[in-house]
């Protein structure tokens, strides 16, 4: 009777504990893929607009060259050309969140920088690429790429009409800006693809529910026919047709299994028999 009572009175219970867990597994299900999805969209968008910036200060660091470079073939020395600072003030603002845009020579001593502050010091990084950096563009691109103390910086070299090293460009942009719009991107598609995925996972969990009924009081049929077996009871239709619906081979069981059980009752009986003999 205990184990009835699991299926028949305790029923409602077995169903909303059921429910439950299809509740959270949906739940589970859909909080992973929106976690996914928002990880495979963010490294995309990530890598979109690094190759943006990258994009656009290569083509800044190489127009500045080109017009810095003009005026060397004409003789002038690195130190003495007009209008760099009206030329690099140009060059900050077609690229947003720059720090500074500076001019080195060949010893890396900065000529000329978007910031004051700057001119007259001795860059760190040098006028070649420094160890570690990337090419822009691939390895026979002349603007190199290197991540400084939370700065990215791009730089190109300047070269004389004697193909000499006259100094370098560079451009420094500060990594955060650009993490900061990942993260907002980020936190903007979590929130729509939770906003989007809750009435997804309750649909699912209603549809769930109704696919799961049949299968479950077909279930709770063949357990019963089982029951019925081991007390002896000999109706077992409500089994067979559950077993039809499952696909199981249950009348066939439930007749092997009564067939056994008539083999022992008859070995038990005959044993009883013995015994009040002897």
């Amino acid at each position: 009777m205990p184990r009835r009572e699991r299926f028949g009175k305790g029923g409602t219970m077995a169903a909303g504990s059921f429910a439950a867990r299809l509740a959270v597994f949906i739940v589970l299900a859909t909080v992973l893929a929106a976690a996914a999805a928002v990880g495979l969209w963010t490294r995309e968008q990530s890598r979109r607009l690094d190759e943006a910036v990258t994009s656009q200060a290569a083509f800044v660091l190489t127009e500045a060259k080109a017009a810095l470079e003009g005026q060397l073939n004409l003789g002038l020395a690195l130190a003495d050309l007009p209008q760099v600072d009206g030329l690099l003030t140009r060059a900050r603002a077609a690229l947003p969140s720059v720090d500074s845009v500076a001019v080195l020579d060949e010893a890396a001593t900065i000529l000329f920088s978007t910031n004051a502050v700057e001119v007259g010091d001795v860059s760190p990084l040098g006028v070649v690429p420094p160890h570690g950096s990337t090419m822009a563009g691939g390895a026979g691109a002349s603007v190199w790429i290197s991540d400084v103390s939370g700065e990215r910086v791009f730089g190109i070299g300047l070269t004389t009409s004697f193909d000499t090293m006259a100094g370098a460009i560079l451009l420094r942009v500060p990594i955060a800006t650009m993490t900061d719009r990942v993260r907002h991107y980020a936190l903007t598609l979590s929130v729509g693809a939770l906003a989007a995925g809750a009435p997804l996972a309750l649909v699912a969990w209603v549809v769930g529910l109704w696919l799961a009924h049949t299968p479950r009081r077909a279930l709770s049929a063949v357990a019963e026919a089982l029951e019925g077996v081991e007390h002896n009871h000999r109706s077992g239709a409500d089994g067979a047709a559950a077993g039809e619906t499952l696909g199981l081979p249950v009348p066939g069981f439930l007749a092997a299994v009564r067939r056994r059980l008539g083999l022992l009752d008859k070995a038990e009986h005959e044993v009883s028999r013995l015994d009040e003999l002897a």
